[in-house]
């Protein structure tokens, strides 16, 4: 199980998650459901996706009450409308409690493996590599990069202190001297991977002279894209960012660039349909 899943910042969200959802109390369940009912229930896919997300359901239900969780499925795994995804079974009244909490995040994490592998597919055998960015719901970004790494693809910065990425903002706030920035970058942090980015393509040359481990190509057209490409020639690895889709991915892949950071997969993936229904049992 990816270690993910026991990081304290996602256990602090499950607990705000929770006091957030519940308040003082499920009031409806209360009123309506008898404390000694028992439930069972199916997780189910109603849509073609890319589960993931699944063992976070033992951890919200550990939370509210006695819920034996039981997956029929990995997350990564493919499914199609009509398969089940899980059973949970337990104390009626605690599996309402979670109900929406499982559904929210087992839908949004699927929704971004979902989308992910599809931008994944669309550059298999090119060699190019489909990254995530900082473009996360704030509180999510664990889970988020872990749903782009369960649909396949990778993950760029976790956070700002993990890499450096000088901007256009860090250079004019600097002096505008982007050599000297990167030079003062290196000499505080040496292990840590520096990417500059550029905007045009005088902007790449300036950058290729800083000697960054990366260079980040943003909101260039494909034959800015291919024409930086051929000025950079192999010397500095190039990654694609801005304005790119699944309409023109396949373009951009094919000029050259390494990488491809998508926005998209994480901050506008389409929560996917799965659905939980409960029935009492004796």
């Amino acid at each position: 199980m990816d270690p993910v899943f026991d990081d304290p910042l996602v256990t602090a969200l499950l607990d705000l998650a929770l006091r957030e959802d519940l308040g003082t109390g499920d009031r409806t369940s209360q009123t309506t459901v008898p404390a000694h009912v028992r439930a069972r229930g199916q997780l189910l896919a109603k849509q073609s996706l890319v589960v993931c997300g699944l063992p976070l359901i033992e951890r919200v239900y550990a939370r509210l009450g006695e819920v034996a969780v039981g997956l029929r499925v990995s997350d990564g795994q493919r499914v199609d409308a009509g398969d089940v995804l899980g059973v949970v079974e337990g104390q009626a009244r605690a599996l309402l409690a979670g109900e929406r909490l499982v559904l929210n995040l087992v839908q949004h994490l699927s929704g971004i493996a979902t989308l992910t592998q599809a931008y994944v597919a669309q550059v298999a055998g090119t060699g190019v590599v489909i990254r995530d960015t900082r473009k996360t719901i704030p509180g999510l970004r664990r889970l988020a990069k872990y749903a782009v790494r369960t649909g396949g693809g990778s993950n760029h910065r976790l956070a700002l202190d993990d890499a450096i990425l000088v901007k256009d903002n860090h250079i004019d706030l600097a002096g505008g001297d982007l050599v000297a920035a990167v030079a003062a970058a290196r000499a505080q942090f040496p292990d840590l991977p520096l990417e500059v980015e550029a905007r045009t393509l005088a902007e790449v040359e300036r950058a290729i002279a800083a000697r960054p481990d990366l260079i980040l190509l943003d909101n260039m057209s494909i034959d800015e894209l291919a024409a930086a490409a051929r000025l950079v020639a192999g010397r500095i690895p190039l990654e694609a960012s801005g304005g790119i889709g699944l309409h023109n991915l396949a373009a951009v892949a094919r000029t050259g660039v390494r990488f491809v950071a998508i926005g998209a997969i994480t901050h506008s993936a389409p929560a996917v349909d799965v659905n939980l229904k409960l029935q009492a049992i004796g």
